[in-house]
């Protein structure tokens, strides 16, 4: 699947953007370069990895309350 100046005005104009002959060139190819990629992405065997819910483990989310010295009024 490839992008043409066309789909970008028709994307443009849902959007109430306008755009000029070079601009649309530029994302028309952008725009290719990223479903391109995708389509590399789409290629990588993936039967063995398990789905994530996050990149990174969350660990010590929570922590205990502690109680520290605040400013009083007359100070604030």
């Amino acid at each position: 699947m490839s992008v043409t100046i066309k789909d970008v005005e028709h994307i443009a104009s849902l959007a109430k953007l306008s755009f000029s002959e070079e601009e649309k060139r530029k994302l028309t190819s952008e725009l290719n370069e990223i479903l391109a990629y995708m389509e590399q992405l789409n290629r990588v065997d993936t039967t063995n990895v398990e789905p994530l819910s996050r990149v990174v483990p969350m660990n010590n989310v929570f922590r205990q309350d502690e109680l520290k010295p605040t400013l009083s009024r007359e100070e604030v």
